[in-house]
């Protein structure tokens, strides 16, 4: 939903996320925060993040039957990404001229197991010669490891598995020369150190944070093993 929100010294409009109409409510909202703040760190763009608060007594000013229940459904703190005026979703197929950043964020997406950035649902915005990535919402599926039989892999085993092959940049980066980017991709990895990750939970809401208590200690364990994820990256792109 576009809203404009007070942000306390001015107006922005904001793409909003109710979080009592995603799929796996707060939770989902979580990893949406997660997600933009960790591609952050590893220099990829996304939309400027906020939590919008709504008040309980907002819907009343809605005149839109469905609006008003929707806004009456999630009051409190929901998930906000800044609107972008006439942003254009990403078509294949991939220019190589994009293939160098393409790569690194088939690699991030990759650590963050986000099994959403395939057709139909791209949740990637072209820009210029880069992209701005949105929608992490299904990634991280890791942090609820009681969905996995067994538990939940590693993330060198985990993207070996078919998702990994539907993503909408691994047909543009399938056997090319990507190893410079791979090796770059790693060496950021490696500097993802215990206080970063603390510091991005700390964005999140308290409240929101009971079901991701597992995530940072999966990609801890994929920084410490770095070397098995860089070859398994390098096996699916050979």
């Amino acid at each position: 939903m576009e809203m404009r929100c007070d942000t306390g010294h001015s107006a922005q409009d904001y793409v909003v996320k109710l979080w009592n109409n995603v799929e796996l409510k707060t939770n989902g909202l979580a990893r949406e925060i997660y997600g933009c703040l960790l591609a952050n760190f590893f220099g990829l763009n996304t939309p400027k993040i906020a939590l919008v608060d709504i008040p309980s007594d907002f819907a009343i000013s809605q005149p839109d039957g469905q609006i008003r229940k929707h806004l009456q459904n999630s009051p409190g703190l929901n998930f906000g990404s800044q609107y972008i005026q006439g942003a254009v979703v990403f078509v294949p197929p991939l220019h190589h001229l994009q293939r160098s950043v393409a790569t690194r964020i088939f690699c991030f997406d990759m650590l963050i197991g986000n099994v959403d950035r395939c057709k139909p649902r791209i949740n990637i915005f072209k820009a210029a010669d880069n992209f701005i990535l949105y929608d992490h919402e299904q990634a991280f599926p890791f942090s609820q490891p009681q969905l996995f039989i067994g538990g939940h892999p590693p993330a060198w085993k985990f993207i070996h598995e078919p998702w990994s092959k539907q993503h909408v940049f691994y047909p543009g980066v399938k056997g090319e020369e990507v190893s410079l980017e791979i090796e770059e991709f790693i060496g950021d990895l490696a500097m993802l150190n215990d206080d970063l990750m603390a510091t991005i939970e700390e964005q999140i809401p308290l409240e929101w944070q009971s079901d991701i208590n597992n995530l940072s200690g999966y990609l801890a364990d994929a920084r410490d093993n770095a070397n098995l994820f860089k070859r398994s990256l390098q096996e699916l792109l050979a």
